[in-house]
């Protein structure tokens, strides 16, 4: 057994066996499979298939967009499969665009459509820290203004327990996914001592994001831990979620 798991550490090809390195799933083999690119971009039978990776590159290219839009201290935050499950998620929405044939469709269209807007809504960047789970007091959010209030209420948050201070973000992000260009606006209040919260806490954007698209809200929770006369920031119970679509 020792042999095969030191084998397995390098990666690579042999006849049809493909062996790589996960770093969620550890070490994994897959079967090669080959077709002649010709073929599959001309023959009917791979019509699906050239579809359906049109259409995934499509989808790919928006949520790369997004995770740079939204900031560095949004993608920090989110788990080791926060790009993969994002990129799930817009292709569900792509799917709901009413007006574009198979093969066509896009993300734009389909974030337009209500069902689209259900479908991101509520997208969680790291699942460890479902945003809901961690703050117990419901946003109000306006997505034509990008303010997002939050109301003190008793318990309102799941600390962690060394955390002794809290500080939240909004990223009020402008998304145009025909052009694949966008503009974010982050905000971001002090930090607040455990014990001592202002009755409104209020994340108002200085501006509204440039250019057309579609707007999304962002909102995050991070916790820190004070030492001495220093701020330190913790990774547990680091939350953020889409709120706004």
């Amino acid at each position: 057994m020792p042999k095969l798991k030191s084998a397995l550490k390098i990666s690579g090809t042999m006849d049809d066996l493909t062996f790589y390195h996960s770093r969620t799933d550890g070490y994994l083999v897959r079967r090669t499979h080959r077709h002649d690119s010709e073929k599959v971009k001309n023959s009917p039978q791979f019509e699906r298939t050239m579809e359906n990776a049109t259409e995934f590159g499509r989808v790919t290219k928006v949520a790369a967009l997004l995770r740079r839009l939204m900031g560095n201290s949004f993608k920090a935050c989110g788990d080791a499969r926060m790009t993969s499950r994002l990129i799930s998620t817009l292709h569900k929405v792509m799917k709901e665009d009413k007006t574009s044939n198979r093969g066509q469709r896009m993300v734009g269209p389909g974030l337009a459509e209500p069902e689209g807007k259900e479908i991101l809504l509520g997208f969680n960047l790291n699942k460890n820290y479902p945003l809901d789970q961690i703050l117990h007091a419901k946003p109000m959010v306006d997505l034509k203004t990008g303010v997002i209030r939050i109301k003190t209420v008793h318990d309102m948050l799941q600390w962690p327990r060394t955390a002794t201070h809290v500080l939240f973000r909004s990223a009020w992000v402008r998304l145009d996914t025909t052009a694949r260009e966008g503009d974010a606006v982050r905000t971001a209040t002090v930090l607040f001592e455990r014990e001592q919260f202002p009755a409104d806490i209020a994340l108002i954007p200085e501006r509204s994001p440039d250019g057309p698209g579609q707007d999304l809200l962002l909102l995050q929770v991070q916790f820190y831990i004070q030492e001495g006369h220093k701020a330190y920031d913790l990774n547990e119970g680091w939350a953020c979620a889409v709120v706004g679509v």
